[in-house]
């Protein structure tokens, strides 16, 4: 790996080489917003209980992390920081927004323009997470700055908000070269997504479609990779959604069809009642410590597992190049 590029991490920017094992999405903090106040299930919002839950991470294998929760909706940057301290885990932080649906009349993104959000928007990769995400009239920004932007679309359909984050998010990536990472419903939008950022000026290899899984048709997998985009599986062991087998049977596809180097894989564990130290199940540990072995039990060739877990995300999430 070439290490004179890398990835941005909360504690500071660090070599790909030393990203090791990584869940692309998934959650350590998240209190407060519309999502939490429609199931009170999306909190996980204890540090102790999270810091255990990280750990075990850890010990299971894992290194790096990305916590997808961006501003609005429950982001904590502070809570985030002391969790993670100490525990040896890279924690990437996002900036960037969730579907529209979880933003009330009042917020921001229905009364700024969009020049003014995307300057909001970059400035957290280039200076500093604010603190309260802009929730205040008074801007504190954190030490820690994002290593992604976040953009989103409901079902079936993208709103005219989400158009318009979408946007935001796109000329984000432009101005800070940070890769944007989307959240689709259901598996739908996820081509339109991908035509419509890169539309907006991002090259493409820093684009990823995420829950592209939850809709697991390999005809659609395959349009969307024909974008020169990167797919995220994010529900690997959620029965609700489909069954594990499926999620194997669909990286075997992709990779036999030539895009193995562009997949990537989180838990998206993101209720409480997924984390085995708020009392649930399979936690953050079940990809390290077991869904990678089930890969390669299942017939995954161990090299597509290690680019997927090492490869594919230390090329997707390094944009920080010295000069």
């Amino acid at each position: 790996m070439d290490n004179s590029v890398k990835i941005r991490t909360i504690e500071g920017d660090i070599p790909v080489s030393e990203m090791g094992f990584t869940d692309s999405h998934d959650h350590i903090w998240k209190e407060g917003g519309m999502e939490v106040l429609k199931d009170p299930d999306f909190a996980i919002d204890c540090p102790e209980k999270s810091r255990r839950e990280l750990l075990s991470f850890k010990e299971a294998g894992g290194q790096t992390i990305v916590d997808m929760q961006p501003l609005g909706v429950g982001r904590g940057i502070e809570p985030m920081r002391a969790i993670a301290k100490g525990t040896g885990v890279h924690v990437i932080a996002v900036t960037g927004f969730h579907k529209g649906s979880f933003y009330d009349k009042t917020h921001f993104v229905h009364r700024y323009e969009e020049d003014q959000i995307t300057e909001l928007v970059t400035a957290e990769v280039m200076e500093g997470i604010e603190v309260n995400d802009y929730c205040g009239p008074i801007v504190r920004r954190s030490p820690s700055k994002a290593g992604a932007v976040k953009c989103a679309s409901g079902y079936y359909k993208i709103t005219p908000l989400e158009e318009k984050l979408i946007r935001i998010a796109s000329y984000s990536s432009v101005k800070s070269q940070a890769p944007v990472i989307t959240h689709t419903q259901m598996g739908t939008m996820g081509l339109e997504q991908a035509q419509r950022i890169k539309s907006y000026g991002v090259e493409p290899e820093k684009i990823c479609i995420g829950h592209l899984d939850r809709n697991p048709d390999p005809f659609l997998h395959e349009q969307v990779l024909r974008e020169g985009v990167y797919v995220q599986y994010d529900c690997v062991a959620r029965i609700k959604y489909h069954t594990v087998s499926e999620t194997l049977q669909l990286i075997i596809r992709m990779d036999q069809k030539g895009y193995g180097d562009r997949l990537l894989i989180g838990g998206d564990w993101g209720r409480s009642s997924y984390l085995r130290a708020y009392g649930g199940a399979p936690g953050l540990d079940f990809i390290p410590g077991s869904f990678a072995s089930q890969m390669i039990a299942y017939g995954v060739p161990e090299g597509l597992v290690h680019k997927i877990f090492y490869e594919n995300p230390a090329r997707f999430f390094g944009f920080i190049k010295e000069t």
